[in-house]
């Protein structure tokens, strides 16, 4: 038997209030974050590239040393007489020794690559919690990366374009950024967890912004 119309209405009406009671009702609070200038203003990058600097300098000295040993023992191979005994292990010796040279040049250049990503992958992950850590504390909904502050670099139309695609925002309101707050908060979290490595501190951090609403 078919069920009168307005029933079917009523129904329908039922399920959509129960699906519309689960979304939120209240404006969503946005704030937005320049991630380059974090990267850039960051005591943890500061600290790591000192430590990375370090480890270029050792391994700088290493291969120096290195091209030192390979040029003595060159000099002794010009010394003895080709084919002679004494010539032919001296070239071993070089052949050997720069073998070991080119492989300690491959190991230094992985090496700082390895360092240089987990500098990347370490800082993006405090910089997550710390902006999930804000986002608590001042009640914000949504953290973007404002990818409308570095301007296009000049390229032909199809690197233009890429430029163009790689962007999401097309106007961030400057009210919204916490940038500054973000790089305050994660100074002073590393400064404390530091003390050694740190900086001098830096003036007092500013209070936060307040919340910007916009319509979710």
């Amino acid at each position: 038997m078919k069920q009168p119309a307005w029933i079917m209405t009523g129904v329908a009406l039922g399920a959509l209030l129960t699906l519309a009671a689960g979304f939120p009702t209240a404006p969503a609070v946005i704030a937005s974050v320049d991630l380059e200038k974090v990267y850039r203003s960051l005591d943890q990058i500061k600290a790591s590239e000192s430590k990375s600097l370090a480890v270029k300098d050792s391994l700088e000295k290493r291969l120096g040393s290195m091209n030192d040993d390979i040029r003595g023992l060159q000099e002794d191979l010009d010394s003895y007489q080709v084919g002679s005994a004494a010539h032919n292990e001296a070239q071993d010796k070089v052949i050997l020794k720069a073998g070991d040279l080119s492989a300690l040049q491959n190991f230094a250049e992985l090496k700082m690559q390895s360092e240089q990503a987990n500098t990347l992958r370490e800082t993006y992950a405090a910089i997550r919690s710390t902006c999930a850590t804000l986002s608590k504390e001042h009640k914000i909904d949504f953290i973007l990366l404002d990818d409308t502050i570095p301007a296009i670099t000049p390229s032909d139309v199809q690197g233009t374009m890429a430029q163009i695609n790689g962007r999401r925002l097309l106007f961030s309101n400057p009210s919204l950024d916490i940038t500054d707050l973000l790089i305050e908060r994660m100074n002073a979290d590393f400064r404390a967890a530091n003390p050694t490595a740190a900086p001098a501190p830096a003036a007092a951090p500013a209070a936060a912004p307040a919340a910007s609403a916009t319509k979710g």
